[in-house]
């Protein structure tokens, strides 16, 4: 076995020691230190972007990635698709397990989750009985979708008022976080176990450090899998690490980034990780999935769909202050969750006027053919586009 770039670039061979560990990795038959030694090992080979390739052909290379249950967060081995048939026998051959992980990755979109029920992000760990392999994942129909810590952030987002601005709800950033606080106490990661019990709303190593020992302590989470969450606002997330203003190196995470619309988008963002041990038995705590949303500031947690609003979207909310200040009452809501079209903005004033806008260059869906429906693209300039925006609600003053 060796290890080889995505371009086909040999890395190095594996020594004896780490094909055989390696191929046990493959059949399930590690436990404990073994098992953690294998796991740490494959997470640096999965950082760093590299592929495993197969020594069983002389002919062809069958080449297998690193791959990441997205229900329990653990690691395991995948053929890459089209790649060469193994020869009969080997350990690494394709096996019905690798369907079941791909149903993983058919995510749903994010949906509305309901307060008061168990949350379950993460799936336990699976318990050999005497005589059975410690398999990694559990059964298809015990998978959470990959979507659901994306969808948590977006319903806190709505349920605690983030995606609603108007001059006189205006709240600075800690009372923001405190919202998002008491939506997360309606919440429980398990039965009886609200995610505001082991929620940290700043991501450095203190608040880490806090987390994991709450953690540890903890009874309440039985024989279910130990984990929690921290929330913030970071600068970026690149690769498989989130960086903010506390830490140069970042903090790496083993899982999967979900992030919201379908397009990356550059910071800041709105953070929510899982925290927990990668494997049974492990004291070491790490981030495992990654949900972020892009706000419109570290002070603003507002919602962006895409970071061409961001410049038009801070204009319009100097624009609800200043109409404000000349007694125009505008709230602007962005649905961030159930809607058809998450890039529009809808504006209502106290005087019953209601404006729909589009901040993109080409709003998502069909465009409604209505005078209450407006595109900051057909406007010549920003200023234009404000213009238009303060005439709409003053107009009846």
């Amino acid at each position: 076995m060796r290890i080889i770039e995505k371009s086909g670039a040999l890395v190095r061979s594996l020594t004896p020691a780490e094909d055989e560990l390696l191929v046990d990795f493959a059949r399930g038959t590690l436990t404990g230190p073994r098992l953690l030694q294998a796991n740490q090992w494959l997470m640096k080979i999965r950082s760093a972007n590299q592929w495993l390739a197969c020594d069983c052909r002389k002919d062809a290379l069958p080449v297998l990635n690193v791959s990441l249950n997205g229900s329990t967060g653990t690691l395991f081995l995948r053929n890459n698709p089209e790649t060469p048939e193994h020869t009969p026998g080997c350990p690494f051959s394709k096996d019905e397990r690798e369907a079941g992980e791909r149903a993983d990755e058919n995510a749903a979109p994010a949906a509305w989750l309901a307060p008061d029920a168990p949350l379950r992000l993460l799936g336990d760990y699976r318990r050999a009985s005497d005589g059975e392999a410690p398999a990694t994942p559990r059964e298809p129909g015990e998978r959470r979708e990959q979507q659901r810590l994306l969808s948590l952030l977006l319903t806190w987002i709505e349920a605690s008022g983030l995606n609603v601005y108007a001059t006189h709800l205006k709240k600075d950033l800690t009372a923001q976080f405190a919202d998002l606080r008491t939506v997360a106490s309606r919440y429980p990661l398990l039965e009886r176990v609200p995610a505001s019990n082991y929620l940290e709303t700043r991501l450095d190593m203190k608040h880490m450090m806090m987390l994991k020992a709450r953690l540890r302590e903890a009874t309440v989470f039985g024989n279910h899998r130990r984990h929690g969450l921290l929330l913030d606002c970071v600068d970026q997330v690149k690769g498989r690490k989130l960086f903010n203003n506390r830490s140069e190196d970042g903090f790496d995470f083993q899982g999967h980034h979900q992030y919201w619309g379908g397009n990356r988008a550059s910071g800041p963002l709105l953070a929510l990780a899982l925290y927990s041990p990668a494997t049974a038995g492990s004291h070491f705590y790490e981030l495992i999935h990654v949900a972020s949303v892009p706000v419109l500031s570290r002070g603003h947690l507002f919602p962006v769909y895409r970071d061409e609003e961001r410049e038009p979207l801070k204009a319009l909310v100097s624009l609800i202050d200043w109409m404000a200040g000349k007694g125009v009452k505008v709230l602007m809501r962005r649905p961030v969750i159930g809607g058809q079209v998450m890039d529009e903005l809808v504006l209502t004033s106290d005087q019953d006027r209601v404006l729909s806008v589009s901040l993109l260059e080409q709003p998502i869906g069909p465009e409604p053919d209505a005078e209450n429906f407006k595109r900051y693209a057909d406007f010549k300039s920003l200023d234009t586009f404000r213009k238009y925006v303060a005439g709409f609600f003053m107009r009846e003053r």
